[in-house]
């Protein structure tokens, strides 16, 4: 069952790179990342740049990136070749696991493309960083990871459920902007809000907070669940 699925996650990506929007998104990543380096270089943020990027990126550009993948991740297909797809002796629960496994995978790729650059001209510019340095910086892009899989996830499910990758696209960032303003005027609501969720683990990072970090984390594996699940219902609803 594993390797099925491995294989079929390996196929789904394979898929994703021969369309030309992962292509571009990759792309457009990797200049962000590059550009961040000199920008950043000039404003005076050499020290852990590869930290100041991820901290910075992650409040617009990657959220955004990873709401125009998820939009488009599943939706568009339905138009052509995962009516094929569907006919295969697999379930829809296969498939639409394989796929969102695909697009983790993809997403993973775009933040790495981003964030690897600042590490790469970090070391350029400025030489080796200290080892708790290069090791918070790991953790933190992890960390990108990890929060940016639950944005495609989640943006995947509008999509599926709205029934338009546009739409999706529109739908998601309204939320995100409405979610960003509530958070900004009601605080104590922020912990509810996936925008929150860009820095949780600085607390465990930098001030040594565990209980805040695990208590985030639980609300992120919630929220995968909750996605995914919502995603693989509106999955199974379409071309019936």
């Amino acid at each position: 069952m594993i390797t099925q699925m491995n294989n079929l996650a390996a196929e789904e990506l394979r898929k994703l790179f021969r369309g030309g929007k992962l292509k571009a998104l990759l792309l457009l990543s990797f200049i962000i990342g590059v550009l961040f380096v000199f920008i950043g270089d000039r404003l005076g943020l050499a020290d852990n740049l590869p930290i100041t990027a991820i901290e910075l990126l992650l409040a617009v550009v990657l959220p955004f990136l990873m709401v125009a993948l998820g939009s488009n991740l599943m939706i568009g297909e339905f138009k052509g070749a995962i009516k094929h797809a569907l006919k295969l002796p697999i379930s829809r629960e296969f498939l639409f696991m394989g796929k969102l496994f695909a697009g983790w995978a993809a997403g993973a790729l775009i933040v790495l493309c981003m964030i690897v650059p600042t590490f790469i001209g970090g070391f350029i510019l400025h030489g080796a960083p200290a080892a708790s340095t290069f090791g918070a910086g790991i953790a933190e892009l992890g960390g990108a990871v990890l929060f940016s899989g639950l944005l495609l996830v989640l943006a995947n499910s509008v999509s599926l459920w709205v029934g338009s990758s546009a739409v999706g696209l529109v739908v998601s960032v309204v939320l995100w902007m409405a979610m960003s303003v509530v958070g900004f005027l009601e605080p104590q609501l922020n912990r509810f809000f996936v925008t929150n969720y860009s820095d949780w683990l600085q607390p465990l990072l930098y001030g040594g907070d565990a209980g805040m970090t695990v208590s985030t984390l639980l609300f992120m594996i919630a929220y995968y669940i909750i996605g995914t699940i919502l995603g693989l219902l509106a999955f199974q609803r379409k071309g019936l």
